[in-house]
């Protein structure tokens, strides 16, 4: 399967003896699977890929996604996360909390995460933010739910083993008026996840990932609030292909977003969100794939519900709820 996923998953070791050729093939799917989440309206909650940007809307918002991938497809992603971030402006400080279930074939994951970010003021047009995120995994194989010939065979772990990781995940940004640019490595522990038996043992390692992004926001028109805004995103592995992530946004009195995406080997995304009433707002993302697995995958899209709570209290700060939201100051 050739998309867009973040994976990397560790050669098998087995103790004393090596892992048979059906156990082998069970894993061949998962090594081509996806590591880390895969978001696709990511612009308007920065901070689930880099905890630098938590709180930047100067306003606390949650969030609500869920994503189908390859639904046509046995054992496809599904991902569902809850998010929740704000900003304290009297401390320079944001605060935000991450709870996601990652869903791929056998293996599941679940992560909780407390996110922290901290701004330092360089100037009325520049700043500096560093966050950290923290979190536990919880990882979960279903070596029963395995395609193997021989589902008698001893080295097989029948039964659903799960383990527990601690995570965490770097990161730091930089704007300049209506610039902005971060850098984040989530997985930075670098934690081995062991599952074994009295017989066998199988590993895999949460790999450093190193993504950048880069965003700018242009109005156009500023008595109709109507903006265009950029932002592009790279992604990089050891061993893996580079990959990157082109978007473009249009918004429109900070009530409907409708934006376009490209990403690398991959698809062309649309995506489009809308404000339905008072705080409460909606999202659709779908991925038009644009290489032969379009033939067999089936459909990739995403849903997601957002609410504000209202900005915090602040000394001049202007916000809006779009991707770069207000002048970061």
């Amino acid at each position: 399967m050739k998309a867009n996923k973040l994976n990397h998953l560790n050669t098998i070791t087995m103790k004393k003896i090596f892992i048979t050729a059906a156990f082998t093939g069970a894993f061949a799917l998962q090594a081509s699977a996806q590591q880390l989440p895969l978001y696709s309206q990511y612009a308007f909650n920065p901070f689930i890929y880099n905890p630098s940007m938590t709180g930047i809307a100067g306003e606390t918002n949650a969030f609500l996604t869920h994503r189908q991938q390859w639904t046509q497809m046995t054992g496809s992603p599904t991902t569902n996360a809850i998010t929740v971030d704000g900003f304290m402006d009297d401390k320079n400080v944001g605060l935000g909390l991450a709870i996601f279930n990652d869903v791929q074939d056998i293996n599941e994951r679940m992560g909780i995460y407390t996110s922290y970010a901290y701004r330092l003021k360089i100037n009325d047009d520049q700043q500096l933010r560093f966050g950290v995120s923290v979190g536990f995994l919880d990882n979960r194989i279903d070596f029963s739910r395995a395609v193997v010939k021989d589902v008698a065979d001893p080295l097989l772990l029948s039964q659903i083993q799960r383990r527990a990781a601690l995570d965490a995940t770097a990161g730091v940004m930089y704007s300049w008026k209506e610039l902005r640019v971060g850098i984040s490595v989530p997985q930075v522990v670098g934690q081995k996840v062991e599952f074994s038996t009295t017989d066998a043992r199988t590993y895999y390692q949460l790999n450093r990932h190193f993504l950048g992004s880069v965003g700018y926001k242009y109005v156009i028109n500023e008595e109709q609030k109507i903006a265009l805004e950029p932002l592009a995103m790279v992604r990089w592995l050891p061993n893996t292909p580079f990959q990157y992530d082109v978007n473009v946004m249009a918004s429109w009195r900070d009530m409907i977003w409708l934006g376009a995406s490209y990403r690398s080997n991959y698809a062309v995304g649309a995506n489009l969100r809308v404000k339905l009433f008072g705080n409460l707002s909606a999202g659709y993302a779908y991925d038009f794939i644009i290489t032969p697995l379009r033939t067999s995958a089936g459909i990739s899209h995403e849903f997601m519900l957002g609410y504000t709570f209202g900005k915090m209290a602040s000394s001049g700060t202007t916000t809006t709820t779009g991707p770069l939201r207000g002048k970061y100051d």
